[in-house]
């Protein structure tokens, strides 16, 4: 079975294989082979193994790497002459890839998923129908409210006029009213005093 597994990831052609326990559940005369195999390999290609055997890990590993709670405890070949970069807190580094290379990944990942491809593409042709047909709809329906407006104001026409106000003659025409309210009531004023002269001269 690990052998069918190390076919599979070989048809891809990688540059890096990771190997989770390889020599699991095995006897030690296949286990021997599958790190046989797996030696070969790693002359042109880069093998990264998980193992709980230190003695395979000994024997065919040239970097063995202790691991211990999440922690390096132990590295037998660690790298020299280069400092450690220390990332500030709450900042992630931005890992470049080149256009071709995503281009290529993420055609490959359509092409293997053809069914969650298609429905996406079927989803979104709807939605964006949907919105075209809501947009004419209701460009449609506004135009012809605009047009029946239209009609409307074309039958009964609204005339719309400039008109200058004279000031002085309104307020003139104000006081002439004014004035002759007061004269009315001056002369109602003397006709009550008239009645009720007469009407004492009467009663004596």
């Amino acid at each position: 079975m690990q052998r069918v597994a190390i076919a599979r990831a070989l048809v891809n052609n990688p540059d890096i294989i990771l190997a989770d326990e390889p020599t699991g559940a095995l006897d030690t005369k296949t286990s021997v082979q599958v790190m046989e195999i797996l030696k070969k390999i790693s002359k042109d290609k880069l093998i990264i193994m998980v193992t709980h055997n230190p003695e395979l890990a000994e024997k065919y590993s040239s970097r063995i790497i202790k691991i211990l709670d999440g922690k390096i405890t132990e590295d037998s070949n660690p790298i020299k002459g280069k400092k450690e970069e220390k990332n500030q807190e709450g900042k992630f580094k931005r890992t470049s890839m080149k256009f071709f290379t995503a281009f290529r990944l993420s055609l490959n990942n359509l092409m293997t998923k053809k069914a969650r491809t298609i429905l996406t593409s079927f989803a979104g042709s709807i939605g964006i129908i949907g919105i075209a047909l809501i947009l004419a709809i209701s460009t449609g329906i506004q135009n012809y409210i605009n047009k029946v407006e239209e009609d409307t104001l074309s039958s009964y026409p609204i005339m719309i006029q400039d008109q200058s106000i004279d000031i002085s003659s309104m307020m003139e025409v104000m006081l002439g009213e004014v004035e002759d309210n007061n004269i009315e009531k001056e002369e109602r004023k003397s006709i009550f005093i008239r009645y009720y002269e007469s009407t004492y001269e009467h009663f004596i």
